[in-house]
């Protein structure tokens, strides 16, 4: 098994119309001409926990301290990419993913996403294809589903959720795959961004 580097399986993403934050791909930071505050991250197929291993660094709110960190990062993971992405606004929070099960095939995943995500460990499975009958029974599964209509001050849209789930999993019977993991995804009132995005051949 190997990793797709980020950058790669996102442009991958955006070919099939989903919705990701803006990204900006360069070898000199100073260019960078959008919106603070951003994300660094590394783009590799060598790192599948970019978090643990410290390829992601968020919050930065000047070019002054985006220079600098591109050389912080370039110094830790030689060779590799790194890329900027606007920070997305916080949003609910869920989890998509997809595995294809030796046994039972391409399988579609929907969970509660955020920091409580693996101590409420609130997720549903089902086997792919599945149509919009299939997406609400997902959403009603979970225990938590009641966030997704939005909570103390989040805005989130259901039928955002189902329409997601709908065409990840017509991606995932196109796509070659032995895992692909969509972590976070922000729900917004009218739309979601995919801010992480994961796939393992």
């Amino acid at each position: 098994m190997s990793v797709i580097p980020e950058i790669k399986f996102k442009e991958l993403l955006e070919e099939e119309k989903f919705n990701l934050p803006v990204r900006f791909v360069s070898e000199n930071p100073g260019e960078y001409s959008g919106n603070f505050p951003v994300v660094v991250k590394i783009s590799s197929e060598k790192i599948v926990h970019k978090t643990e291993a410290g390829a992601v660094i968020t919050d930065i709110k000047s070019r002054e301290e985006l220079i600098k960190t591109y050389k912080d990062m370039s110094r830790k993971f030689p060779g590799e990419t790194i890329y900027v992405e606007e920070m997305a606004k916080r949003g609910t929070e869920i989890i998509i993913g997809m595995i294809n099960d030796p046994s039972f095939g391409k399988m579609i995943l929907l969970g509660i996403g955020g920091f409580f995500s693996e101590l409420i460990n609130d997720v549903t499975f089902k086997k792919v294809p599945i149509d919009i009958f299939d997406a609400e029974d997902m959403i009603s599964e979970l225990k938590y589903s009641r966030l997704l209509d939005g909570y103390r001050g989040f805005k989130a849209s259901k039928d955002i959720v189902k329409e997601l789930l709908l065409k990840v999993s017509d991606f995932g019977l196109r796509t070659e795959f032995s895992q692909i993991d969509l972590n976070p995804v922000f729900l917004y009132e009218d739309h979601y961004l995919i801010v992480d995005a994961k796939m393992i051949v």
